[in-house]
């Protein structure tokens, strides 16, 4: 039976209380900058650093490849059990202690143990990726997230901890034993955690691909399945039953430039949920401007799409009324034999992608533009009006039952994570102890 220690003031906010033997000490006393240039070319193993997978090799992981270069003797040499981090990314973890040699880009920072006798590196590594240490790093960072303005240009400035507040900043030091003990049962317990998390996000990717299909196919195919088929002259679309119809996009929608409303909610499209509140969401890290004046006016039952990222899907039929950006198209149907939830649905069906990518041009991926017009002569399908309003009813009770269980193994899934998260902050406080 472990029994109850005392505990004392660590006098840092973001800590708390932490057993009686336990120091509290700047970062600079724990480790050592590594700072060692690659020159002559020791290695050629690149390694990589994400906030969530740790120190890497460049080789397991895909990346842009414009990171291969000809010569690495300007990067930093990464010696096995260094502790990697990242000035801007250490606010959400980035910080890991490497199983690898190798080297890395300057713009990472790297660190041995001053004693390795006494400091040891993973544990430290599991202190700082705390979100409570997360929270603190926020606090002193300097810099401001990035966003896409009103003209479709990204522009970014990272939040990044200097040198000197990250040498000063307050980590602990409990015993080696401790330290060892700390870091070999969090490493067994969220081994464990991370298993069913894996577990978990496999059964939400199914889901959502057996969403993504049964829309695929209802909207094409119908629900009818003896139905007689034709070829509907459209590559992406095969076969579709032959009493169904197809039409170019401009016969059946017209552009809508409306602004003036500036005063209306701003919508952002998702290309996961179509068209929704830009306030609904706290992942939108767009840029909305000060002056809305010229933002385009969205009436429920309008089509609204992101034409720099309809590649991706980023389009839908809207059901709120407000306003979006000035680079985004909006339309409105010329007449009545378009159900807007049935529309919605093809237009965001998986098959239709691929045509998206063909009409939409530019020299990098990124900052491709859907072209209006390729778009007004992209065909359609039109389904009898009776058969659109049945399989509307149809995917919106499946589409409903689906994302039910989505939503069910999503909070498992953040249940698990805030456990793992607690667990971790509790056992590197030592509010729970090990020995």
């Amino acid at each position: 039976m472990i029994m109850a220690r005392e505990m004392k003031n660590s006098g840092v906010s973001w800590i708390g209380e932490i057993p009686q033997g336990w120091n509290v000490v700047p970062f600079r006393s724990y480790v050592k900058e590594r700072a060692e240039k690659n020159k002559g070319e020791k290695t050629r193993e690149l390694l990589a650093l994400s906030y969530a997978l740790g120190v890497t090799l460049y080789k397991d992981k895909v990346f842009n490849m414009d990171r291969v270069k000809e010569n690495y003797e300007d990067y930093q040499l990464v010696y096995e059990n260094d502790l990697v981090l990242s000035p801007n990314d250490i606010i959400k973890g980035s910080v890991y202690v490497s199983k690898y040699y190798g080297c890395i880009s300057p713009m990472y920072s790297v660190f041995s143990a001053r004693s390795p006798k006494t400091h040891y590196l993973p544990y430290l590594s599991y202190l700082l990726r705390t979100k409570e240490a997360g929270r603190k790093f926020f606090s002193i960072a300097r810099g401001l997230i990035g966003g896409i303005t009103d003209t479709g240009k990204y522009v970014t400035r990272r939040m990044t901890v200097s040198r000197q507040d990250l040498l000063l900043f307050k980590v602990l030091l409990p015993s080696p034993i401790e330290q060892q003990a700390i870091v070999d049962f969090l490493d067994t317990k969220c081994s464990e955690i991370d298993g069913l998390l894996v577990d978990l996000d496999a059964e939400v990717k199914t889901l959502v691909e057996y969403k993504k299909s049964i829309i695929t196919e209802t909207v094409i195919r119908g629900l009818n399945p003896n139905v007689p088929m034709k070829q509907s002259g459209i590559p992406w679309a095969e076969t579709i039953p032959a009493h169904w119809a197809t039409e170019k996009f401009r016969y059946k929608l017209r552009v809508r430039r409306v602004s003036g409303f500036g005063d209306k909610q701003v919508l952002s499209v998702y290309r996961e949920y179509g068209v929704i509140p830009k306030d609904s969401r706290d992942d939108n890290h767009n840029v909305t401007s000060e002056d809305t004046s010229k933002y385009k006016y969205v009436r429920p039952n309008d089509f609204v799409i992101n034409k720099m990222k309809a590649w991706q899907g980023s389009m839908g039929v809207s059901e709120y009324e407000g306003i979006v950006s000035p680079a985004y198209f909006v339309y409105e149907f010329s007449d009545d034999d378009y159900n807007p939830r049935f529309f919605h649905y093809f237009m965001r069906n998986t098959n239709n992608i691929p045509e998206y990518r063909r009409l939409s041009g530019g020299i990098r991926e990124g900052q491709w533009d859907l072209s209006p017009y390729d778009l007004g002569n992209m065909p359609i399908i039109v389904p009898p009006k009776s058969e659109q309003n049945e399989i509307v009813v149809y995917l919106d009770e499946k589409c409903a039952a689906i994302d039910q269980a989505i939503a069910d193994k999503q909070t498992q899934i953040e249940t698990l994570k805030s456990y793992k998260a607690s667990l971790i902050y509790e056992y590197v406080t030592g509010k729970k102890q090990v020995i």
